[in-house]
């Protein structure tokens, strides 16, 4: 259904529901104004079983700091990329 389609129908319901139906709309925006937290985001892709759990916060860097780049032979992965795309 398209929103013209939404929106001819919403036109033949008597006015009361007219009201109820934006006070809905209203509150439907206001829960999705702001951006979802991390947490809130995780909770959300693990309901939609995108993730099987959710990780803990990663409370020591110092694996990332202290790692070393590996050398690579061979063109840069970039190059390879733009190639397959054109």
């Amino acid at each position: 259904m398209t929103l013209e389609q939404i929106l001819a129908e919403a036109k033949t319901l008597p006015i009361h529901e007219q009201q109820a139906l934006c006070d809905a709309l209203n509150a439907w925006l206001s829960t999705r104004s702001r951006p979802l937290t991390e947490a809130e985001f995780e909770r959300h892709l693990q309901n939609q079983g995108l993730l099987s759990e959710i990780p803990p916060p990663i409370t020591d860097s110092s694996a990332y700091t202290q790692r070393q780049p590996i050398r690579v032979t061979g063109k840069p992965l970039s190059e390879t990329i733009i190639e397959e795309r054109g």
